[in-house]
């Protein structure tokens, strides 16, 4: 019987091994756990922050905040709008923004349950059209609040003729980020999004925002967002002092006033429904990637790292893919804790399979990846997490590079266009293997260059887990 055993395990593995091999190679790195979650919770998470005693603090879609520590689910509180960002205080203390108000909720008599709810600002316009949804929550250093209003579902009747998505006159700041400060004033802050489920504060107080596919907005994507700035979904404009009569605008116009994503995530490649981006802020301890931006997408559950640079004072970079293929569907939320593991917050909201929390934990093993895809004045600097193979690294046959454009329009979405193939014309490897410059016959801005790296293992044999990045060139390297 136990020589039984012996071969029935080794066959499981030799299955395994031929079925997942990226997951497994994956698993190595990063270690996924779900958390069990009592089966009378429904945990759609909409935001999450931790008090300092370590309680981790969530607000679900059903209007629920959710006590978790210890293995242990606790109410906070119930009977919310559909918050859909949180951000923590002192114990007992949350801002939640509602699909109609920034809420401050307190627990005042510290029984563990919420008794005290104070409305921080309700001055942006909402009729209860489904697709009006309101996300965040973050805060600066100066105590001001932020979070992005989605436009709502109008088929038909939006003035600028896009694709189901648009505002009206009277629904005030669809569309925006909006601002928030301590005295409870609203600024409208920056308009031109549509369905925008993720802002963040960089860890230098920048602040940046992610989009969904739609009229307008060609793919996903991420963009650095200051004050005034136009986004790229005109619908907006309607709230915008600057401009008297938005929608006649011409095309030419409107497409001259936006500005660019810092990075495209390709849709269908690097994702479908982007969410919350986060910055790697552990200092190695979730791996190679610190300083890096991660960003969930709900649609298919997948983790996309993007690794940007500023050229002439603007931030672009690329995208590469993280964790695509263990997460099920979902990802709405990210957060670190103070040991540096990933807690994953999961909703499906109609659109995917998947709710629930999963925490993800760096192992120690190094992965073989793309580290990061910057630019250089002639072409491109590949640098790797490890060393690499340094006669297959200078074969310019192994690597596969285009750039295409992605046209700004009133259709839903849109696919890549103008695409031509580009050949190096060298390869050069670092004396220490981890980076490879590519020379090009060229370079072209505004374009969005694809990379595919045909092998290129590991001095220690490990394959390159990711082969492919993204770049979003807006501007040249002077």
């Amino acid at each position: 019987m136990q020589l039984f055993n012996s071969i029935r395990s080794l066959l499981i593995i030799t299955v395994l091994l031929i079925l997942s091999p990226l997951s497994l190679i994956q698993a190595q790195s990063y270690r996924v756990e779900t958390i069990k979650v009592p089966k009378d919770i429904r945990l759609e998470v909409g935001g999450m922050g931790f008090w300092e005693d370590g309680t981790l603090v969530m607000c679900t879609r059903r209007g629920e905040i959710w006590k978790y520590k210890n293995g242990q689910f606790h109410s906070f509180t119930f009977g919310l709008q559909e918050p859909l960002g949180l951000l923590p205080g002192k114990v007992g203390e949350v801002w939640v923004i509602q699909r109609g108000e920034i809420s401050h909720i307190t627990d005042t008599d510290g029984d563990g349950e919420a008794d005290r709810f104070d409305t921080i600002n309700q001055d942006w316009g909402y009729t209860g059209n489904y697709h009006q949804y309101a996300f965040g929550l973050e805060r600066d250093k100066e105590g001001n609040f932020y979070g992005t209003l989605g436009l709502g579902f109008y088929r038909g009747g939006d003035r600028f003729k896009g694709t189901w998505l648009g505002t009206d006159d009277d629904v005030k700041y669809r569309g925006w980020v909006i601002k928030v400060t301590p005295e409870g004033e609203l600024i409208p802050f920056a308009p031109g999004l549509r369905a925008p489920n993720g802002i963040t504060i960089s860890p230098d107080g920048e602040i940046f925002t992610t989009d969904n596919q739609g009229s307008y907005i060609a793919c996903g994507w991420l963009m650095h967002v200051r004050e005034g700035d136009f986004l790229g979904h005109p619908s907006g404009l309607i709230d915008d002092p600057r401009y008297k009569d938005p929608w006649n605008l011409s095309h030419e116009k409107l497409l001259s006033l936006r500005k660019r994503p810092a990075a495209f995530l390709p849709h269908g490649v690097m994702g479908n429904s982007t969410s919350k981006p986060i910055w790697d802020t552990t200092e190695g301890r979730f791996g190679p990637f610190a300083g890096q931006t991660l960003i969930g997408d709900v649609q298919n559950g997948k983790l996309t790292r993007v690794a940007l640079e500023k050229i002439d004072g603007e931030y672009q970079g690329a995208s590469i893919p993280f964790i695509y293929n263990q997460l099920g569907g979902g990802v709405n939320r990210l957060l670190f804790d103070k040991e540096g593991t990933l807690w994953v917050g999961f909703t499906g909201r109609g659109w995917a399979a998947g709710e629930g929390l999963k925490k993800i934990t760096f192992t120690g093993k190094v992965p073989h990846e793309i580290l990061c895809m910057s630019l250089t004045k002639t072409g491109f600097r590949l640098t790797f997490t490890k060393p690499v193979n340094k006669t297959e690294a200078e074969k310019i046959g192994n690597y596969s590079l285009s750039h295409f454009e992605l046209d700004w329009h009133a259709g839903y979405g849109t696919s890549p266009s103008n695409k031509q193939n580009v050949i190096p014309t060298q390869a050069t490897v670092s004396d220490d293997g981890l980076e490879v410059t590519l020379e090009l016959p060229e370079l072209l801005k505004e374009k969005i260059y694809e990379l595919h790296i045909n092998g290129l293992n590991a001095t220690d044999g490990s394959k390159l887990e990711h082969p492919m990045a993204y770049y979003t060139l807006n501007r040249l390297k002077n």
